[in-house]
């Protein structure tokens, strides 16, 4: 069933491409009509910097729904808590996109790290619940999101904080963002990390412990006539020492980028 549910969610991916990421969704449909619906087509590009993933191109249907008390934006579905004078507060569920399948891992570099690809695991796709609390004012939107594995993956917690300021150049409105994500040790530990079952069977054990993640990033949204937007994400996170140390990562830094066209109904 979870792993049912977790392609679903995949499929129906929106705005971004990192799961703390909803702020290209808020921009949309700040310049959008008011209407309840939004569908379109996207493309997103991700890298989290496993060792022989690479960029991984997924092309999505672009699904968003709001409404006075719920809505869905395309990986995130919730219940607005508090809404009032630019402060709100939502109870949310939504997804993670750490995961990966142990077959992707590439094996020869793997081996030169005297790992055997056949001992590892697959790292699932977590089912997160949690809070998403934002003000906005004329200083801009300041977002925080708490919220923890339900799915049984790592069950472990995330806390991200995160900072964006509108600007309108022609007809685009440009919002560069800047934040952070603290993953609990559980989280990094089991994307990241060796764990029991590997070590058994003779891989080398390493635990990152919790990290923190900085990142920056900019969101590009531009209306066209009165029910179409063209979405644009790019994203850019820089991963610490204990994470990048890791025998499954091969590099410092993640990125990704989404384009999105989406019409209002």
């Amino acid at each position: 069933m979870k792993k049912t549910y977790s392609c679903l969610l995949l499929m129906l991916m929106p705005a971004s491409v990192w799961a703390q990421s909803t702020a290209a969704t808020d921009d949309q449909a700040d310049v959008a009509t008011a209407s309840c619906w939004r569908l379109g087509v996207g493309v997103a590009v991700a890298n989290n910097a496993y060792l022989g993933k690479g960029s991984q191109v997924t092309p999505f249907p672009l699904i968003d729904y709001e409404g006075d008390r719920f809505f869905f934006r395309g990986i995130t579905g919730g219940v607005h808590v508090l809404k009032s004078d630019g402060f709100a507060v939502d109870a949310i569920i939504t997804t993670g996109f750490n995961n990966i399948s142990a077959s992707d891992f590439d094996r020869a570099a793997l081996a030169r790290r005297g790992i055997n690809r056949n001992d590892l695991e697959d790292r699932d796709r977590s089912i997160d619940a949690g809070v998403s609390a934002s003000w906005t004012g004329s200083l801009g939107q300041l977002k925080a999101v708490a919220k923890t594995d339900i799915s049984g993956s790592s069950e472990g917690a995330e806390y991200s904080l995160e900072y964006g300021y509108p600007l309108q150049w022609g007809g685009f409105r440009i919002t560069p963002t800047a934040g952070a994500t603290f993953l609990s040790s559980k989280v990094a530990d089991y994307y990241y990390g060796i764990h029991p079952d590997e070590m058994r069977r003779g891989v080398p054990g390493y635990e990152p412990g919790s990290a923190l993640i900085p990142e920056v990033g900019v969101n590009f949204i531009r209306p066209i006539g009165a029910k179409w937007t063209l979405m644009i994400n790019a994203r850019y996170s820089v991963l610490p020492n204990k994470i990048s140390n890791s025998p499954l990562v091969d590099g410092s830094h993640g990125s990704g980028m989404l384009v999105g066209f989406s019409r209002a109904f």
